[in-house]
């Protein structure tokens, strides 16, 4: 579950903007140290709390904007029409979904009904890996995001 990190005008990411130092009294221009590099997909444990407000399936349904997927009149998935708009900020640097998507299943239950979205949430901090399945742009998907510990803060 995820976005994608913004990008500037020549495709490189976007950073904040930092003003030099205009004498040596102000603070020094090194830049923080930053934590350990973030795994291709992987997903922090508070990242996916909060992404569900600590489980709350209607919370999550009201952030992704789910509409059933029934080609042929037969459910088959929910396409996402929209991506966490009031915290565009808690999608984690590469990860991916978008609005449009069809997720077809999460670590394979389709999800049909509220009380299994429920079941899947309330194993939240169990989960060691969220395993989508979709159609994007008519193509099918299969992906894995490990969920890791929070990195330590220094």
């Amino acid at each position: 579950m995820g976005c994608r990190p913004t990008t500037g005008i020549d495709g490189s990411p976007d950073q904040p903007l930092i003003e030099a130092p205009t004498d040596s009294s102000t603070a020094s221009t090194t830049p923080a140290p930053e934590g350990p590099p973030r795994p291709e997909g992987a997903i922090f444990h508070s990242e996916l709390v909060r992404a569900t407000q600590g489980g709350s399936a209607s919370y999550l349904m009201a952030q992704i904007g789910p509409e059933a997927y029934r080609p042929q009149g037969r459910f088959e998935g929910w396409m996402i029409t929209r991506v966490w708009p009031g915290d565009p900020g808690l999608c984690a640097p590469g990860c991916d979904l978008r609005p449009g998507d069809v997720i077809l299943s999460v670590n394979g239950s389709k999800l049909e009904t509220p009380e299994e979205l429920s079941n899947l949430l309330a194993r939240i901090d169990q989960l060691e890996s969220v395993e989508l399945t979709g159609i994007r742009d008519g193509t099918f998907f299969e992906r894995s995001h490990a969920v890791l510990p929070d990195p330590p803060i220094d």
